[in-house]
């Protein structure tokens, strides 16, 4: 825009000085003629002054637009990552509780209930099945005597523990107690399982 104003401006004035010369010196209408090389030289420097603020094509983004630019780009990359990170944690809490479910599932017949502790990532098994309570207070009440049976116990609760590693792709715990209201008996983390309150026998 800034290079044309300054093309016909600069063709005018040449004709218009021209014209007023020619006027003067051969009498000609040297009024008209001056009024428009004065025209002409005013829409001159009117456009000289446009191309010194707007530069030659305003086609080009200036600084406070660039930088406008690049603050709504970030800001934009921000919300997206905050959103994706929402979504990725809401998925996450589902995958839980699909674990939960899985296992209720497999515990609830002859075992009892399961919960999870989502602060501390720790799914409790809670004894609620008589046979069951009865077997696990012997067991603990003389560790001895029923070593390998709580081997056994603690073999397959290790299994469980990884499985539920592997699937939510994280470390949790996995604890069992001995009753409703008794201890936990049994924790397991990261494939490492920590027997607790045994009996002296």
């Amino acid at each position: 825009m800034g290079i044309i104003l300054v093309f016909i401006f600069s063709i005018m004035t040449i004709l218009g000085v021209l014209s007023w010369w020619y006027a003067a010196h051969y009498n000609g209408l040297v009024g008209t003629t001056r009024t428009l090389a004065i025209i002409s030289i005013i829409g001159l420097l009117f456009s000289f002054g446009y191309v010194y603020k707007k530069g030659w094509s305003n086609n080009r983004p200036n600084s406070q637009t660039t930088t406008s630019q690049k603050t709504n780009v970030s800001s934009n990359q921000y919300f997206a990552q905050k959103n994706s990170e929402s979504a990725s944690i809401a998925q996450q809490h589902q995958n839980e509780q699909s674990i939960l479910k899985q296992l209720n599932k497999s515990y609830n017949t002859n075992v009892g209930q399961v919960t999870f502790d989502q602060a501390t990532k720790t799914y409790t098994v809670t004894p609620t099945k008589a046979s069951y309570i009865k077997s696990v207070t012997i067991m603990w009440n003389y560790p001895k005597t029923n070593a390998k049976s709580i081997n056994s116990m603690k073999t397959n609760y290790v299994k469980m523990s990884k499985s539920i590693d592997k699937s939510l792709k994280g470390s949790y715990t996995l604890q069992v107690k001995k009753s409703q209201k008794g201890p936990v008996i049994l924790k397991i983390k990261n494939g490492q399982a920590q027997v607790l309150n045994e009996g002296t026998e």
